[in-house]
């Protein structure tokens, strides 16, 4: 196998496009020179990978909302047991995230983002083998964990800022909106395989495309700067900010170890309202596609016309992250995080109200558009602000530290859902909660636009 001999050497050996003749050479001066804007911005192919990537990546979690209906029937586990695989494997990204961050802003993205897409494929592998629930734990848990922090949502939004600064809102945007597309396609389709396979089977064929199709893509058309390809960020014809994540050569030496990076954050109170917000985002995201499905079930959906709605939550997640990150251009990415915000406040109400209302597709579908597209814009949104505020050659690393806060809404969200339905039958004040949560995001991200100086303000107009 001569493709997966040279996928297996290159990571050893790690040669940069620079060391290998594939990229440009080191400039003679420190004078930038003008380079003629090029056809096509690599930074966009970037954009492309990310979106393919995290389709796979973080569905791969999301898919366990699927998973976990046989794996009851089979075994007889309870959602709130079940539930801790899911919270195990966020626990493990949250707190892997800032050490990967920091070994990616050492060591680029290219030695480091395909080895998670190799772990998800190992792990579903090994989802062919589960008999008792520490094999869950360790699957979904350990392995996915792991997987998802080398490669997901983290490590896929930390590299925009070495891209762009103009249009990172929109290139953020169109990255995560992957996680959408790969809801709406590969939710339905994972149920498909589950119900004319088995989930051994299923677990297997998802395994086997990440590992034979998505992991070495990963490797073979990941860069780690623009100047890899003989480019500026943006495409632009010099450097718009030598000073930032554009082209390291121009920046002075930073220490980017976890602990130094915490200890220049503590007295930041932005870092600590990021930290908030992403604590709410991760408390939804996680909470609510961890009990969705069961949720639909018990209302009277089938099995096919729930991963239908979950699928249509990820088509309009993807429309969200688009148009969320185009809006945050315009007007500002803290306005644009705010107004998604309200929208996902107004879905989730919704939601409450589904069985209360009688149910019914028409309603779940309005659900899912509104949903969709309030948690696709403030994903995007959010994590655009993010890097208007903390850009620099420790960027990473931040976003290792809010992944943590988003991490821990996802440990103690899924599992409080699933024991309080365990003893009172209803999901009401776990649902509330993520709402109020939401809402009060809404004035944290307002004020946190007022923070930035003229420059950042600007990049978003």
């Amino acid at each position: 196998m001569p493709g997966f001999r040279l996928f297996f050497f290159g990571f050893i050996l790690h040669r940069s496009p620079r060391e290998a003749g594939g990229g440009s050479p080191p400039p003679m001066t420190s004078t930038a020179q003008p380079r003629p804007a090029p056809r096509l911005y690599y930074g966009w192919i970037i954009v492309g990978l990310g979106f393919v990537t995290l389709a796979f990546q973080v569905v791969y979690r999301f898919s366990f909302s699927i998973f976990q209906i046989p794996l009851i029937a089979e075994f007889g586990w309870s959602r709130g047991t079940l539930s801790w695989a899911f919270s195990l494997s966020l626990l493990i990204y949250a707190l892997s995230s800032p050490y990967i961050g920091s070994l990616l802003e050492r060591h680029g993205p290219r030695a480091i983002m395909p080895w998670g897409c190799a772990l998800v494929a190992v792990a579903s592998l090994l989802g062919y083998f589960i008999n008792t629930i520490w094999h869950v734990y360790l699957v979904i848990g350990l392995l996915g964990g792991i997987g998802l922090a080398l490669n997901g949502f983290a490590t896929n939004s930390a590299i925009m800022p070495r891209w762009f600064m103009r249009f990172r809102g929109r290139a953020t945007g169109i990255t995560l909106s992957g996680i959408g597309i790969g809801i709406l396609v590969l939710l339905p389709l994972t149920e498909r395989m589950i119900a004319l396979w088995g989930w051994r089977l299923a677990y297997v064929g998802y395994g086997l495309f990440v590992l034979l199709v998505i992991t070495p893509m990963s490797y073979f058309v990941m860069r780690d700067r623009p100047g890899d390809v003989g480019q500026n960020r943006d495409g632009a014809a010099t450097e718009p900010d030598p000073g930032g994540n554009g082209d390291p050569s121009s920046q002075a030496p930073v220490d980017k170890s976890v602990k130094t990076v915490f200890l220049s954050l503590k007295g930041d109170h932005r870092f600590w309202c990021m930290m908030f917000v992403y604590f709410a985002v991760g408390l939804n995201n996680n909470t609510i596609i961890s009990l969705i499905a069961l949720y639909l079930k018990d209302i009277g959906f089938s099995v096919a016309a729930l991963a239908l709605i979950i699928g249509m939550v990820g088509f309009l997640r993807t429309f969200g992250s688009i148009s969320g990150g185009w809006l945050g251009d315009r007007i500002g990415r803290g306005p644009g995080t705010a107004i998604s915000a309200a929208v996902v406040g107004l879905g989730l109400v919704l939601l409450l109200f589904l069985p209360v209302w009688g149910g019914g597709l028409l309603l779940a579908y309005i659900f899912a558009v509104i949903y969709g597209i309030g948690i696709g814009g403030m994903s995007s949104c959010g994590s655009a602000l993010g890097g208007d505020i903390f850009e620099g050659p420790t960027y990473a690393v931040i976003v290792g530290f809010t992944e943590i806060a988003y991490g821990m809404g996802g440990v103690v969200g899924p599992p409080f859902a699933g024991y309080y339905f365990q003893f009172t039958g209803s999901y009401v004040v776990p649902i509330i909660l993520i709402i109020l949560l939401i809402l009060i995001s809404i004035p944290v991200v307002l004020h946190l636009q007022k923070t930035l100086g003229p420059r950042q303000a600007g990049d978003a107009g």
